[in-house]
């Protein structure tokens, strides 16, 4: 009798760890049921990465225009005039409404001094 109990002590406790396991078999950190979140975190990441990648590829192209031996003066001036607000006393300035602006800086019209 004693051989008997052994062999239920034992199997209860072989049930058990296979049902300790099943569950987190489905339900755990690492699970069958946490792959879906996992999946779309991973296609909201990309989503992300791929708006990084282009917001990175502008300032790249923007950042060109300022290399040393490569400087686009027009646009320094341009720039320097919409930020600072400076211009000559016989530059004419047409400022543009903020909808009608896509990079967010005024415009500015040059027309030649007389």
């Amino acid at each position: 009798m004693a051989f008997l109990k052994g062999i239920r002590i034992s199997t209860y406790l072989f049930a058990g760890v296979l049902v300790y396991f099943a569950v987190h078999f489905f339900v755990g950190q690492q699970g069958v049921l946490s792959w879906h979140g996992y999946v779309k975190r991973a296609d909201v990441l990309l989503e992300e990465r791929d708006v990084l990648i282009n917001r990175r590829r502008e300032l790249e192209r923007r950042l060109a225009r300022y290399q040393p031996g490569r400087v686009d003066s027009d646009y320094v001036e341009e720039r320097a005039i919409a930020q600072l607000g400076l211009a000559g006393p016989h530059d004419i300035m047409i400022r543009l409404s903020k909808p009608a602006i896509r990079s967010g800086a005024t415009a500015s019209v040059q027309t030649p001094n007389p």
